[in-house]
């Protein structure tokens, strides 16, 4: 199932990253400069002579008239557009057939706890579709995968450690709270990467033991720029870590 889409890629090859946010791509023979809009490291798709995909997007008020979309792996290719992660939660929670946490009667982005903003608050129909409970839900993008192991974070995140802890804590006064990992590349198991960042790691299994409910789902970027659902990745039990 197609949940986004998007138009007028156009295919490069990627040359070098002077800062995390910047990349210099060749596109028809003349070397562009290229934002990136992901602050991983991303060092498996971004390496010299490897084939990404751009969008053009001119604005006068932009540095850059190209954003980075993705980059090859293997023979498919993955999203590295941080932008593009609520509207493809979006079309996963809005679709009950979808949505891991259930059916929606509201949703709303961006909303304020603590020194943060939430990804997104809502209300859901409980079992009897009759009334509705609160729902937090935080959204993490996930492209880092080795041997079809999906793998989080792929650099130091404070932020990402905070989320985890505040849903933690929403659990704790007695509201649901949850996370939608984007698995954006061919993974059938997900971990999170203790060697990155062990707080993160162990806070990711605490927040599990405590209720938060953590859903990791598979969306693949097609040639032609559709971002398809494919079901749901299990979580690598903390035992067997």
């Amino acid at each position: 199932m197609t949940l986004i889409k998007i138009d007028d890629l156009v295919k490069g090859k990627f040359i070098a990253r002077p800062n995390r946010y910047i990349a210099e791509v060749e596109i028809d023979g003349k070397v562009e400069t290229v934002h990136v809009h992901d602050p991983g490291r991303l060092k498996e798709l971004l390496y010299e002579d490897n084939e990404v995909l751009v969008k053009y997007v001119p604005s006068e008020t932009r540095k850059t008239s190209w954003d980075m979309i993705a980059a090859k792996k293997e023979e498919s290719f993955v999203l590295i557009h941080s932008g593009y992660h609520r509207h493809i939660a979006e079309a996963i929670l809005n679709n009950p057939k979808l949505n891991p946490f259930g059916e929606f009667k509201d949703l709303k982005p961006e909303v304020k706890y603590g020194k943060s903003r939430i990804d997104f608050k809502g209300n859901i129909f409980k079992e009897d579709k009759t009334e509705t409970e609160a729902l937090w839900v935080e959204v993490k993008g996930c492209s880092l995968s080795e041997d079809g192991v999906a793998k989080f974070p792929d650099a130091p995140t404070l932020r990402g450690t905070r989320h985890l802890e505040e849903l933690i804590e929403i659990r704790e006064y007695g509201t649901r709270s949850g996370v939608l990992i984007l698995i954006l590349s061919e993974a059938n198991l997900f971990v999170p990467k203790k060697d990155t960042d062990p707080k993160f790691y162990d806070t990711f299994y605490k927040a599990i033991a405590n209720g938060v409910e953590i859903h990791p789902i598979k969306v693949l970027l097609s040639i032609n720029g559709e971002l398809k659902y494919h079901g749901r990745v299990p979580i690598k039990d903390v035992k067997n870590e």
